[in-house]
């Protein structure tokens, strides 16, 4: 299959588009912890994190149904081959995505401050929003490019927990595949392909496990500890440094996790459809 038909693929493309969007907002969404801690507004941040958050979710809403779609076609057609090329540029994509997020972080975090403040002044989402969307604005926003800046040093980085290294890639490897492998395997068991993509919870829910004990704690705790100037902001900018690659990392090492968590959905479906 050439360059020129998947560009021709509508369905292909905008998944291709969504995902990249989605791995760029989740890595600069890290960048609001340091805008929190900077304006000293650190709960009003998280707040701004939510939006952010239900962004993303509502861009993957929007993916899952062209990803069904994607799978009807393939399953038709019978091209399970090239449906699994497919399914590994997406996975790209992500990875594209993380790139750009991280290329476009200390950016962010810049424009993340001034929203925080316009909040703080306006007292209302929606009030800040609209005050957003101005000339003045778009001023700022090209004069807030910035390179990366993550002040790395060897000390701060060997004082990251080997937690927070191992389960970013993990982390991030199963989400990454999650749906991705479920779509997969309702076409390798057509007969039982609702089961099957309803079954993406169970590698999605491994990533959100390992997230929750794991990863999302030992980072807020270090958050916790900046902001109340017991640790400097340096250390959380490697720690942040650390799961941003370990993001990318993950995102490569889900072409790996991706057959076999389907093989494994579909395994589990064809037990539940003899129960």
């Amino acid at each position: 299959m050439d360059i020129t038909n998947l560009l021709l693929d509508k369905r292909f493309v905008i998944i291709f588009v969504i995902t990249f969007f989605v791995y760029c907002l989740g890595i600069i969404a890290g960048s609001i912890r340091f805008a929190g801690i900077k304006t000293k507004l650190i709960t009003t941040s998280f707040s701004i994190a939510n939006v952010v958050f239900l962004i993303s979710r509502l861009s993957n809403l929007i993916q899952t149904p062209f990803l069904g779609s994607m799978a009807d076609m393939a399953f038709k057609e019978n091209n399970l081959e090239i449906f699994k090329l497919k399914i590994h540029l997406i996975i790209f994509a992500s990875t594209l995505g993380c790139i750009a997020g991280l290329l476009l972080f200390t950016t962010f975090e810049k424009i993340f401050i001034k929203w925080i403040e316009i909040f703080d002044r306006r007292k209302s989402m929606i009030k800040t929003f609209l005050t957003s969307f101005n000339i003045k604005t778009i001023h700022f926003i090209f004069k807030s490019i910035d390179k990366p800046r993550f002040f790395l040093n060897k000390e701060y980085l060997k004082r990251v927990p080997l937690v927070v290294k191992i389960s970013s890639i993990l982390i991030n490897a199963f989400w990454t595949t999650g749906v991705l492998s479920a779509i997969y395997a309702s076409v390798m068991v057509p007969e039982f392909a609702r089961t099957a993509t309803i079954l993406s919870g169970i590698v999605n829910g491994i990533a959100t496990v390992l997230f929750t004990i794991f990863l999302d704690p030992v980072v807020a705790n270090i958050t916790d500890k900046v902001y109340n100037k017991e640790e400097k902001i340096e250390y959380l900018y490697n720690v942040m440094w650390v799961i941003i690659i370990g993001t990318i990392i993950g995102t490569i090492l889900a072409h790996l996790v991706f057959y076999p968590g389907a093989w494994i959905i579909s395994v589990i479906t064809t037990i539940f459809s003899k129960i």
